[in-house]
């Protein structure tokens, strides 16, 4: 079956784990190939992220992004008016969210599929709150802290370590709680994530030594969802209640908001291309 797509455009963020120029041209290529060669490309980080109305403007049908969650996040969030579809190619050091449409597939494999017609459109489920919009997730509470120890340990900074690490342990032992509205339970951190019918809330352990180390090694490991946790409810949406600002990530980007607010689920108005069953 033929792509109905034949202006692409490209967004590569070389700064990414997994993302440098000779992928690029081997992307650029296989559009090449495809009789849809691209009509823009944006470069990262010297180039700004396009707006709906410069693909408008291109008549782009197709955004390639080569890069992680953070920055497909960030290109998703500007083109929820657009009418075309995005491409998530995996570029990234963990790409959780591009593993829900493409299971461990590389950019160069979904690119091919994408363009011979053999992908599908969807809308995933997210969740949306007043601090913007998450594909893979939010995590709510003090512990977000070990996100700056994971961006000094990515960039192999050892005085950075020095220190955010007490820093992130003393936001895991002292920082004020956070709870989901009708439970007493205080966690020091929630983790949120979107399923097709339902948020899934977890609350992050950290009643001990051992469990703080777990979820320092995770953080470290770039994917917070494996350290220990509980389950706390399914829901269509949350009010996650502090006794102050709360920190938050939205897929791994820190942003905060005060107590009292609603986390919802909502499908993606942007339309996504998936070459593999999207999780439930």
């Amino acid at each position: 079956m033929a792509s109905s797509f034949t202006r692409p455009a490209l967004v590569c963020n070389l700064r990414s784990g997994s993302s440098d120029e000779a992928l690029v041209g081997r992307l650029t290529e296989i559009c090449d190939a495809a009789g849809a060669p691209l009509v823009q490309a944006t470069i990262l980080p010297d180039d700004d992220l396009p707006s709906a109305a410069t693909l408008k403007d291109n008549d782009t049908d197709l955004l390639l992004v080569l890069s992680g969650d953070g920055t497909l996040n960030a290109a998703a969030s500007k083109l929820e008016t657009w009418d075309g579809a995005m491409l998530p190619l995996p570029g990234g050091t963990l790409n959780l969210f591009h593993k829900t449409l493409h299971g461990e597939r590389g950019p160069e494999e979904i690119l091919r599929d994408a363009l011979a017609g053999k992908a599908r459109s969807v809308h995933p489920p997210t969740i949306l709150c007043d601090a913007g919009r998450a594909y893979i997730g939010v995590i709510a509470g003090p512990t977000t802290a070990w996100a700056e120890v994971r961006e000094q340990f990515r960039s192999l900074s050892l005085s950075g370590l020095a220190e955010t690490i007490p820093d992130a342990i003393d936001a895991t032992l002292h920082g004020d709680g956070v709870r989901i509205r009708g439970s007493d339970q205080m966690f020091q951190a929630i983790n949120l994530t979107p399923k097709s019918d339902r948020i899934l809330a977890e609350g992050l352990i950290t009643d001990s030594a051992g469990s703080i180390l777990r979820h320092g090694i995770a953080w470290l490991g770039g994917d917070f969802r494996e350290g220990p946790s509980v389950d706390l409810s399914e829901r269509r949406a949350v009010v996650i209640e502090g006794s102050g600002t709360i920190g938050l990530l939205l897929d791994g980007e820190p942003a905060e908001l005060p107590p009292g607010r609603t986390y919802r689920l909502e499908a993606s108005p942007l339309a996504f291309l998936a070459t593999e069953p999207v999780t439930a």
